[in-house]
C-alpha cells in the first residue's frame, strides 16, 4: 500500500516505522526540516517538507493514489483540512489526529428558521473516514486497569468473547515448571501466547520453562480470565484513592472519568496557571501546584496511601523517575504513561506499570486499514514487539477448509483462539477453519504478512 503519514513527529514516526517494517510505501510530510532529518537517517521512507494543508504539497506526495493518508499533526484543524483536500484529490481512505474531542463524532447545521430541518455533517461528509484520539483512548485505558484487579490493560477480541493479558508470574510454586504443566493446572482452558523475560520477547511451546521474574500473556474466554490470573498474580481491588501527575489532556481526562465513579482523585501540575485553569474545570479533583519528583511534597500530600499513582506528562523520564519515587512510598499500583516504547523494558524492570502509549494506541486505529487478508481487530502488545490480531475466514481463503494447526502458520505465530458464532475454539487444537470463522492470532510484526496471505 502507498501511504502518506503527515506530520513526523512522535507519533507520526512511530507509525511509519511500523509501516516500513510491514513493507507498505510510506512517504511523510513534515513542516521542520530537524524531524525531517532525523525520520530520514533512521527509516528508508520518502519526505516531503511543507504544508499537508495545501493542494500543492498533496498533489507533489501524490495524494491522488494514496491506498490511506493519515494525519497526525498537532493541529487538529490541519489534519481535518489534510483529509479532506486528499479525499478531493482522490484519496482512498483518510485518518486523522483529532485530539478536541467536539470534533471527534458530528456536527449538527441549524437550518434558515427555527422551523426547519437541521443537517448533520458527520465526519466522512469532511473526507474523515475515521477519528484517531490516542489521549482519549488512553485515559479509557487508564481508567480501564484503575477499575480492574491487575495493572495491565486488557485486550478484547471476538466482541469481547476473547480476551488477552499479561500477568506476572509471582507464585513461587509455578518457577521451574513447564507452560504445558502450568496449561494443564488452571481450571479453564487458556493459551499462553508469549513470555516476556527480562525485556524479550519468547515465543512459549509446551515445553518452554517458567523462569523467576517472568511475565506471560494468557488468553482465555472472557468469563475466566480474571479467574486465571489469581494463580499467577494476587488480584489487587480496584482503586479509590488516586494521585495522577500531570494535567495535561491524559490527566484531565483520566481523573475527570474516574472522579465521576467515586473515585477521591488529586491531581499534581507544576505549572501554577494550567492549575488553575484544571481548578476551575474540575468540580471534584482536588488539584495540587507541585513537583512529582519532591519526596517530601508527595509525603505531604499523601501518596502513601494512595491506591494508584499514575504518571501521565509528555516527559517519559519524569513519568518514570516519579512512579518509582511512589512506588518506594508504598504505593500498590505506580503507572506511567509512555510515548517512547524503547522505556517499556525500563519501566518494567524497576517493577512499574505502563498504563498506556498513546502512540500504539494510535498506531492500533489505522492498523485494519493497512493489514490485508480480512484482518477486522488489531492490538499491539508489549509495546510494538508483537501483534495480536482477528482475522476472518473467507470462502477463498487458503486457511479454510483446514484444521488451523496444519495450515501453515509460521512457527512463531501462536493460534489463540478460533469463534463461530458465540462458541469459542480455546485453544483451537484440530478446529478445522470454516468460512466466516474468526482467527485470532499473535505474531511478530515481521511474520504478519506470511500470516495474511493464508487469509487471501
Amino acid at each position: 500500500m502507498y501511504i502518506i503519514i503527515a506530520g513526523g513527529g512522535v507519533i507520526g514516526s512511530h507509525i511509519a516505522s511500523l509501516l516500513v517494517e510491514e513493507e507498505h510505501e510510506v512517504l511523510v510530510i513534515e513542516q521542520s526540516s530537524e524531524i525531517l532529518d532525523r525520520i530520514r537517517n533512521h527509516l528508508d521512507v520518502k519526505t516531503i517538507q511543507g504544508n499537508s494543508a495545501t493542494p500543492k504539497t498533496l498533489k507533489q506526495a501524490e495524494a491522488e493514489r494514496a491506498d490511506l493518508v493519515l494525519a497526525v499533526t498537532n493541529n487538529d484543524e490541519t489534519n481535518m483540512i489534510t483529509c479532506f483536500m486528499s479525499k478531493e484529490l482522490g484519496a482512498a481512505a483518510t485518518a486523522a489526529r483529532i485530539r478536541n474531542p467536539d470534533f471527534s463524532y458530528y456536527f449538527v447545521s441549524g437550518g434558515k428558521s427555527p422551523l426547519s430541518s437541521r443537517r448533520i455533517i458527520r465526519p466522512k461528509k469532511l473526507g474523515i473516514d475515521v477519528f484517531i484520539n490516542p489521549e482519549m483512548t488512553a485515559a479509557q485505558e487508564i481508567v480501564a486497569i484503575l477499575s480492574s484487579l491487575y495493572s495491565t490493560p486488557m485486550e478484547n477480541f471476538a466482541g469481547g468473547l476473547v480476551q488477552i493479558r499479561e500477568f506476572r508470574v509471582e507464585d513461587e510454586g509455578l518457577i521451574g515448571i513447564t507452560i504445558k504443566q502450568l496449561l494443564v493446572r488452571l481450571p479453564h482452558p487458556a493459551v499462553a501466547a508469549a513470555i516476556i523475560r527480562q525485556g524479550d520477547l519468547v515465543f512459549p511451546v509446551e515445553e518452554t520453562v517458567i523462569q523467576k521474574d517472568d511475565s506471560i500473556y494468557l488468553a482465555s474466554m472472557k468469563d475466566y480470565i480474571d479467574e486465571l490470573g489469581k494463580f499467577l498474580s494476587p488480584p489487587q481491588r480496584p482503586a479509590r484513592k488516586i494521585v495522577i501527575l500531570g494535567g495535561d489532556r491524559i490527566g484531565y481526562l483520566a481523573a475527570d472519568d474516574l472522579s465521576h465513579r467515586g473515585a477521591v482523585v488529586k491531581i499534581i501540575e507544576s505549572e501554577p496557571s494550567k492549575a488553575e485553569e484544571l481548578a476551575s474545570r474540575l468540580d471534584n479533583v482536588e488539584i495540587i501546584n507541585g513537583y512529582g519528583t519532591n519526596r517530601d511534597f508527595l509525603i505531604e500530600i499523601g501518596v502513601p496511601s494512595a491506591d494508584a499513582y499514575v504518571a501521565t506528562t509528555a516527559n517519559d523520564e519524569l513519568n518514570i523517575l516519579s512512579a518509582l519515587l511512589a512506588k518506594t512510598l508504598g504505593v500498590p499500583r505506580s503507572m506511567v504513561v509512555i510515548n517512547n516504547s524503547a522505556y517499556i523494558p525500563l519501566a518494567e524492570a524497576i517493577g512499574i506499570d505502563v498504563a498506556a502509549l498513546p502512540t500504539l494506541l494510535a498506531a492500533d486505529e489505522i492498523t485494519r486499514f493497512v493489514l490485508h487478508g480480512g484482518a477486522i481487530a488489531t492490538a499491539f502488545l508489549e509495546g510494538d514487539k508483537m501483534e495480536a490480531v482477528e482475522f476472518m475466514a473467507s470462502t477463498t481463503a487458503s486457511i479454510t477448509n483446514h484444521k488451523i494447526g496444519d495450515a501453515g502458520l509460521p512457527s512463531e505465530v501462536v493460534a489463540i483462539a478460533i469463534v463461530r458464532g458465540d462458541e469459542v475454539f480455546l485453544p483451537p487444537g484440530e478446529t478445522i477453519v470454516e468460512p466466516g470463522d474468526h482467527v485470532i492470532i499473535t505474531s511478530p510484526i515481521n511474520a504478519l504478512h506470511a500470516v495474511e496471505k493464508l487469509f487471501k
